[in-house]
């Protein structure tokens, strides 16, 4: 178990999760559905809509299916369904502002959720520019539109009260964007830091503080349940000749060698750090005292089969001790690091637990 730092990849992609699209799908094809038998029951429904409705509720559909029964890029979805949204409000509205299809309808009021949808389904560096085209085909498509049947003066009028609105809208959610990345990147930059006040920079592995940190979020002294924990202290041993004869460099890369061999030898659940100086601590969660046991052997063959840089015969002892035999995790500490004393003055190089 090692201090992760919070990912900043929402900066970059969708934060909207496979089962979250689909739910968002659905509630697409029932909306459209409903609205579509209001609008034919009650006889307001009109040509346009008539065709468009099936055509969104079977591209929403079909779309469902895919993100369920494929392995298509959910991004590419996400972009089919806005394109499917999109146009529909775009065509909806250029049609409804020609004159013989109602003068001027409030389907222009729909519009901006083209760029809100925009935030919401697409990668925030592919939104800007999907807007911005979505801009200019609305303003273009209205105009259009509207010049054919009305002055130049009314088209300019509808038009540019169009652009401006929806110019005020991309800058607001721009803006909303631009905060929201900026706080992730303070939180990113705070979790960074918070990462290095907890992991020894020498080894790669948690530091005193960190151990402490994991130690106390367990809640290993927690009465209403009780844990079953062994704590391992492990220290190197004769560790000071090899400084005084290899130099302190040659010590810092047999310290940053064990702890990666400790690393890859422990479960990926085990909490791991370096105490202090030679010493490492590891808390292993729900095992029995035979696999604890095991555990430790491992660790201590995988330390005497290291060769690093021609020092060889490295070995380390190893004191243990059991949650059953302490009310708390400071006691259980003790005893470990009273069977270590043991196993340093038993000739090193051994297991000691208050069984051996």
């Amino acid at each position: 178990m090692k201090l992760q730092s919070t990912s900043n990849r929402q900066l970059n992609t969708s934060s909207m999760s496979p089962t979250l699209f689909r739910r968002m799908l659905v509630v697409a094809i029932l909306g459209f559905s409903a609205i579509w038998t209001i609008d034919a029951s009650s006889g307001i429904i009109v040509s346009f809509d008539a065709a468009a409705y099936p055509i969104c509720i079977g591209a929403f559909s079909l779309v469902f299916i895919l993100s369920v029964a494929t392995k298509i890029n959910h991004q590419s979805l996400h972009f089919f369904v806005y394109f499917i949204v999109a146009g529909y409000l775009i065509s909806s509205s250029i049609w409804h502002h020609m004159a013989a299809n109602g003068l001027f309808s409030n389907a222009a009021q729909w519009l901006g959720l083209n760029y809100v949808i925009a935030y919401l389904f697409l990668e925030v560096k592919k939104a800007a520019p999907t807007t911005i085209i979505v801009f200019v085909v609305t303003i273009i498509g209205h105009y259009i539109a509207i010049i054919q049947y009305h002055t130049m003066a009314d088209t300019m009028g509808v038009v540019l009260n169009i652009a401006i609105a929806h110019l005020i809208y991309i800058f607001l959610l721009w803006t909303v964007i631009k905060l929201r990345v900026k706080t992730d990147q303070v939180i990113e930059r705070a979790d960074t830091l918070e990462n290095y006040a907890y992991v020894d920079l020498l080894t790669r592995v948690l530091n005193r503080r960190g151990i402490e940190k994991v130690f106390n979020e367990l809640n290993l002294d927690s009465t209403e349940q009780k844990k079953n924990y062994a704590i391992l202290i492990i220290d190197i041993d004769h560790f000071k000749q090899v400084n005084d004869i290899n130099g302190h460099l040659a010590g810092d890369k047999v310290l940053s060698s064990i702890a990666g061999k400790l690393s890859r030898t422990v479960h990926p659940n085990d909490v791991l750090g370096r105490w202090g100086g030679e010493e490492f601590i590891v808390l292993t969660l729900n095992r029995t005292p035979k696999q604890v046991m095991t555990l430790a052997e491992n660790l201590r063959t995988a330390v005497s089969n290291l060769v690093i840089d021609n020092i060889s015969n490295i070995t380390v002892s190893i004191g243990i001790g059991y949650s059953y035999e302490a009310s708390s995790k400071e006691a259980v500490f003790k005893i470990a690091d009273s069977h270590l004393y043991i196993a340093k003055q038993s000739g090193r190089n051994t297991i000691r637990t208050s069984n051996t």
